[in-house]
């Protein structure tokens, strides 16, 4: 929902695609009405308790120790789901695969590969569930894979990571490095004018990356523009209370120019 949140911010129509569980609570429904984000893709689950929960607790140097719970188990009415919403919708542009258990990310990738629709992977923290076979068999569906520094130690430990078409990989404050296609490098994280709380920035910064890749830019431009929207997000307490109205003017004064996508 994180990423729903700031691609909405940023200007696009995000659809989440989530199984909850039956605590789904109505203010948090009501807040994504007030952002006029399409929910016609969350599914509750009347049999599951609780949806996907995120226990985060954050050192005073901003390191951030993690406890994730993906939401309600694997159900075969998943990939139905997400075949209607995608017949639904028509016209979908680009999908995030996010963080969940290794059989729903597998699936997904295979869905929309075989569909023809472009997205990204980001395994997150579900990566400790994954087995070798499960890694191997996400990488061979997945052309763009984005992760943090573990996350990729703990991937090509299982698997060939070489032949990944798109690949990001981020390293908090020591910024972001890119291998996508013919193109390489690495940019720096943009400081914060006032850091408060790094949780949720991760997100944030995929956010703007992709609402970049969206618009057409550089490798090198969207990682700019993920480390953009990171910075803004940590200046907030929470991963959803962060305003993105003043983008451009951060971007300008991050990194000096204002490439024509912008």
């Amino acid at each position: 929902m994180n990423l729903a949140y700031s691609l909405k911010c940023l200007g696009h129509d995000p659809i989440p695609f989530v199984f909850t569980g039956r605590d789904l609570d109505d203010d948090y429904q009501a807040h994504l009405s007030r952002m006029a984000i399409d929910q016609d893709g969350i599914v509750r689950v009347e049999t599951a308790p609780h949806s996907s929960h995120a226990f985060i607790f954050t050192d005073i140097k901003g390191n951030q120790f993690t406890g994730f719970y993906p939401g309600p188990t694997r159900t075969p009415e998943f990939e139905m789901h997400l075949r209607r919403v995608i017949h639904e919708k028509h016209a979908i542009d680009y999908a995030i695969i996010a963080p969940d258990i290794p059989a729903n990310m597998i699936a997904a990738a295979g869905i929309l590969k075989g569909g023809g629709t472009p997205f990204l992977t980001d395994p997150g923290q579900g990566i400790t569930d994954f087995s070798a076979t499960d890694c191997q068999t996400l990488v061979e569906l997945s052309n763009r894979i984005i992760m943090n520094q573990f996350e990729y130690d703990t991937l090509r430990r299982h698997t060939d990571v070489d032949n990944i078409t798109e690949l990001v990989i981020t390293a908090g404050s020591r910024g972001a490095r890119w291998a996508c296609n013919d193109s390489e490098g690495n940019e720096s994280a943009v400081v914060p004018i006032r850091p408060l709380d790094p949780t949720g920035c991760g997100d944030a910064f995929r956010a703007g990356y992709v609402h970049a890749q969206l618009l057409g830019a550089s490798y090198r431009d969207a990682v700019r523009c993920g480390a953009v929207v990171a910075s803004i997000n940590i200046e907030s307490f929470g991963a959803q209370e962060h305003h993105l109205d003043n983008f451009v003017e951060r971007y300008i004064a991050a990194w000096n120019e204002r490439p024509s996508w912008l």
